[in-house]
């Protein structure tokens, strides 16, 4: 049996090119900000793989979940099309100055920092972090990935902090909201399942 390696576009290719040239219009007049692009928050609790997924949206490894630092503020990836870039490049133009292969490196020690410096909210910061990365293989998109939310009592200031910041976002109508949990926790009772329905 022969298989195909023809691959169906994500987006039609006609809505692409029609959104694209409204993209190039904006930019024309100056209006980019007033032309919305999809938004995706991703929630769950700590070490269901949200950081993960992120890597898949970006198409290049840049977590630092392994090195036992967790996120902690919302960390804002803006993707940007780039026609102009050639396929397999990609270009971090927020923060300046840094490349793929050091974004993992600068968000741990933004981690590690936030952690220190904010320790009256518990370690975290409400301000989301902005990573901008433009490519040709991109579509224009923003994903937002929160920190983990904590269940229990034993770290009660950390989870309403964390609680503090997904309610900012899950609350907005502008953005979509995905919850993430364990193959575990389909059976189980979910800490975050529970926080995201009551906000």
């Amino acid at each position: 049996m022969a298989s195909s390696t023809n691959y169906e576009p994500v987006i039609d290719r006609a809505a692409f090119e029609a959104y694209t040239q409204l993209r190039t219009i904006a930019k024309k007049y100056n209006v980019e900000d007033k032309l919305e692009v999809p938004q995706l928050v991703l929630v769950g609790e700590t070490s269901t793989g949200k950081s993960m997924l992120v890597q898949n949206f970006l198409r290049f490894p840049c977590s630092f979940s392994q090195t036992g630092i967790a996120t902690r503020c919302p960390v804002a990836y803006r993707l940007v099309y780039n026609p102009t870039l050639p396929i397999g490049e990609l270009r971090i133009i927020r923060p300046a100055g840094i490349t793929a292969s050091q974004l993992a490196n600068y968000l741990q020690q933004l981690m590690r920092r936030i952690q220190e410096e904010c320790s009256a909210t518990g370690g975290f910061r409400l301000e989301p972090e902005w990573i901008e990365i433009e490519s040709a293989e991109y579509t224009d998109f923003e994903i937002l990935d929160l920190p983990g939310l904590v269940g229990g009592d034993k770290v009660a200031e950390n989870r309403q902090a964390v609680e503090k910041i997904a309610e900012s976002f899950v609350r907005n109508p502008r953005f979509s909201i995905v919850l993430l949990k364990e193959t575990t926790q389909i059976t189980d009772n979910s800490h975050g399942a529970r926080v995201i329905d009551e906000l």
